[in-house]
């Protein structure tokens, strides 16, 4: 497999599910202001989209979008799960990329003003929301941290860059992943450290 990733981007979530499965994979930062990678390649040749992440697989060629990109490495790696739990998590990394992910679009985008006022009430809304939809949990799925769980750390580590506060208990999610070896690892290959 290879990985195309940017830092600190959603592209994070799967750099970790491949650490922690510990599969062999490569990866290539890509600078997606200029659409190249590392190599100086156009990343727009290898991936239309021209978005993170995206992963080059044998059998299925290149993948992009979480929900795809994700569900493909649990279901070939270490996070292979029962029947239900596979619909859960597919749950979750909709509403995640749906909700909250697209919640921080304006952000992204440099909206000021009333704009980025609005952006924020709105992402602090869905995270008000996840906490709900948790009901007290630890993890989004089963007993341990799967693809969904990387996802919705990144995302609150977005809403700390932009100054946004989380409910308690997502804040204790993120500082409790912060610990996992495998996101140390890929913070600290990705220059987040």
């Amino acid at each position: 497999m290879k990985l195309y990733y940017a830092p600190g981007a959603c592209s994070l979530a799967s750099h970790i599910a491949l650490i922690e499965s510990g599969v062999d994979y490569e990866k290539t930062s890509v600078d997606l202001g200029e659409h190249e990678t590392e190599d100086g390649r156009d990343f727009y040749e290898i991936s239309p989209r021209g978005y993170v992440p995206a992963i080059g697989t044998e059998d299925m060629g290149l993948l992009t979008e979480n929900p795809a990109v994700l569900t493909y490495i649990a279901n070939r790696t270490t996070d292979r799960d029962n029947h239900a739990d596979h619909y859960k998590r597919l749950e979750w990394l909709g509403f995640i990329g749906t909700e909250i992910h697209g919640s921080f679009g304006p952000l992204f985008g440099g909206a000021d003003g009333k704009a980025r006022d609005d952006a924020k009430a709105k992402v602090a809304d869905k995270f008000a929301l996840a906490e709900t939809l948790m009901g007290g949990r630890d993890w989004l799925v089963g007993n341990g941290p799967g693809v969904a769980d990387n996802y919705l750390f990144v995302t609150t580590l977005w809403a700390d860059k932009f100054g946004i506060d989380l409910p308690k208990s997502l804040e204790a999610f993120r500082a409790h992943n912060l610990e996992r070896p495998a996101v140390k690892q890929a913070m600290a290959e990705e220059g987040l450290d």
